[in-house]
């Protein structure tokens, strides 16, 4: 009697809660967001430590996460991740009277690089927007856009390993 109430109590929203967070955490905090140069490693990572936190609330009833469960988690924590990851980098464009853009050409310029005109010009829109509004809303679009794709398929890869990787250890455990 008491496994079907630990099944019934089992949900996502913490695991997805936790997924995002380790997601979220990992490509705000400086230094640490490099991980994610590596095949986005840290995404993955949030996916993955997803699937352990639901793992852990499914162990009193014997149960394991299932592929389907691994996917989901890390599709919803990347969904959230996108969202919290291009806000958080919206915010600290508006709270910053830094323009990137001039500093990006400040950079290029002292480099000795010469800059075809084309990037030019749409390093000089973006740098309007930016005087303009505090922020560039088309680099917050284009950043949600590309978010929105990378978090949650990134987030699903590390689910799914770490569904395969947990079950690997739970049979080798059994061994």
């Amino acid at each position: 009697m008491d496994n079907g109430h630990n099944i019934q109590t089992a949900n996502k929203i913490k695991p997805v809660i936790t997924g995002t967070l380790v997601m979220t955490a990992i490509a705000v905090l400086p230094v640490v967001n490099l991980v994610n140069v590596f095949c986005c490693a840290g995404i993955m990572a949030g996916g993955f430590a997803g699937v352990y936190s639901y793992k852990k609330q499914l162990e009193p009833s014997g149960k394991f996460p299932e592929v389907k469960d691994g996917g989901m988690i890390g599709i919803l924590s990347g969904i959230l991740a996108a969202v919290f990851v291009t806000g958080f980098g919206l915010l600290i464009s508006l709270f910053s009277d830094v323009n990137p853009m001039l500093d990006i050409m400040n950079s290029l310029d002292q480099m000795g690089v010469d800059v075809p005109s084309e990037m030019l010009t749409y390093i000089e829109k973006f740098s309007g927007e930016f005087s303009e509004h505090g922020f560039s809303p088309t680099i917050t679009i284009i950043s949600f856009v590309s978010n929105i794709i990378l978090y949650p398929l990134f987030g699903s890869i590390g689910a799914l390993i770490g569904v395969s990787v947990l079950k690997k250890n739970k049979t080798m455990s059994q061994i």
